[in-house]
């Protein structure tokens, strides 16, 4: 299956650049190029636009960068929004929405596919992790990136789905960690596991979830908080600088 790429940039020049060492990096690419965030938006909400790698500028006219990530964030989680721009003054906001990565202009294409390689890896291991489970005599194979949480009730493991839908089964949280991809699910308490893609905010003792607010307790605070900044830190690779 092709990588499909969205470039969102108001500069035609850095626009073909770019496109130009992305197709001399794999002629397979899918790409598609919009000039400014408002009409990027309106196809993600409207038209379901399709992007595994996002890469956006940050200084356009009408809504910049920033506020085009944030977004296009509470529509996808595991979209791959790697930064473009001429200044590292905005490196710190790009955390803030968990981009993948921040290249400064004028491009260098040994960066650029640096970042791709490791971008595109992680995209290949979520596409294929699928976990199966049978209750009451059906089988369910669920992708890993459609669950918000595990929920361990008495001896049922609850699956709650981003769709707002729950898959069920018996069986163990300790035994279901084991298939999950460690780098993507914290176990938080002795009866929840979630999924990093989905947390909107780690306070104090709770993970929140949008609307769903997930207790930390004690015996894993310390592992849950490393864990989850190691996860922030490592979507960001090498700095602007490296």
């Amino acid at each position: 299956m092709p990588i499909k790429i969205a470039i969102c940039d108001d500069t035609a020049e850095d626009t073909e650049l770019l496109s130009g060492a992305l197709y001399t990096f794999d002629p397979s690419f899918e790409i598609v190029i919009y000039t400014n965030g408002e009409t990027l938006i309106d196809d993600f909400r409207d038209s379901g636009l399709s992007a595994d790698i996002l890469f956006l500028d940050i200084y356009m006219p009408g809504i910049d960068g920033i506020k085009t990530a944030q977004s296009l964030r509470g529509e996808r989680k595991d979209l791959k929004i790697i930064f473009i721009s001429s200044s590292k003054e905005h490196y710190p906001q790009a955390y803030e929405v968990f981009a993948f990565n921040y290249i400064l202009k004028p491009l260098e294409r040994e960066r650029l596919y640096s970042v791709l390689d490791r971008a595109i890896d992680e995209i290949r291991r979520e596409h294929s992790h699928k976990i199966s489970f049978s209750y009451k005599s059906a089988v369910y194979s669920v992708d890993c990136r459609d669950i918000l949480y595990i929920e361990s009730r008495d001896k049922l493991l609850l699956f709650h789905l981003a769709d707002g839908s729950t898959a069920q089964c018996y069986g163990k949280l300790d035994v279901i960690a084991q298939e999950l991809p460690m780098q993507s699910f914290i176990r938080c308490h002795q009866s929840f596991i979630v999924n990093t893609s989905y947390v909107t905010e780690m306070a104090e003792n709770h993970f929140r979830l949008g609307q769903v607010v997930i207790g930390i307790s004690k015996k894993y605070l310390k592992p849950s908080k490393d864990q989850y900044y190691a996860c922030l830190f490592s979507h960001m690779g090498r700095g602007p600088w490296g």
